[in-house]
């Protein structure tokens, strides 16, 4: 089992959880990826992080330097996610883990939703595709945070983020907190 290792809450929290696992169980190992895109000043220290994580847990870690074509057509974050996946497919593992949570997957039906997407857009994420797994597709993002600071874990905020010209970006920072402030419990409904 591979993790994809952003450096972020989720995907840190997801390694934790598997790196237990893999103490308590012979039959599979771990290890993780990180891929470097390039598009941040803080890129290298994002790959620098996974790495001291992965080795404070004794956990081999590899990283791919990808390039991102900004001139697809299809969007800076369409075209890091090709990127991104296509680096993914080329490892050598049996399964990739990806952090992926109910709030992530929440967002994804909104957003495809809103795009007219139809019933399979509508589907969003699965929680397996091929060899890619998500564990976490029905954990909501507060339990990922609690874990965190309670195994005091650390990460790395990616500041593009809080960039709205992001579709879900913009939906994460304005839409989502009104949203949840009207329908407490659309996390889970929505990823449901």
């Amino acid at each position: 089992v591979c993790v994809a290792l952003s450096g972020g809450v989720d995907s840190v929290v997801l390694l934790h959880v598997l790196s237990e696992l893999a103490k308590q169980q012979s039959f599979w190992t771990l290890s993780a990826h990180h891929v470097h895109h390039g598009l941040s000043a803080n890129a290298d220290a994002w790959e620098a992080h996974c790495a001291s994580v992965c080795d404070a847990l004794a956990i081999p870690f590899a990283s791919t330097r990808v390039n991102v074509d900004r001139n697809a057509g299809i969007g800076l974050e369409a075209a890091a996610r090709e990127a991104r996946y296509h680096a993914l497919d080329a490892l050598d593992t049996d399964v990739v883990a990806l952090a992926h949570h109910a709030r992530d997957h929440a967002e994804t039906v909104l957003l495809q939703l809103l795009r007219g997407s139809g019933p399979a857009g509508l589907a969003a994420m699965p929680r397996r595709a091929g060899r890619y797994e998500r564990p976490f597709l029905n954990t909501p993002r507060s339990a990922i945070e609690a874990y965190a600071f309670e195994h005091a874990l650390t990460w790395m905020d990616d500041e593009s983020n809080l960039d709205a010209r992001f579709s879900r970006n913009r939906l994460r920072l304005k839409v989502w907190p009104a949203l949840v402030n009207a329908f407490p419990s659309a996390e889970t409904t929505l990823s449901r």
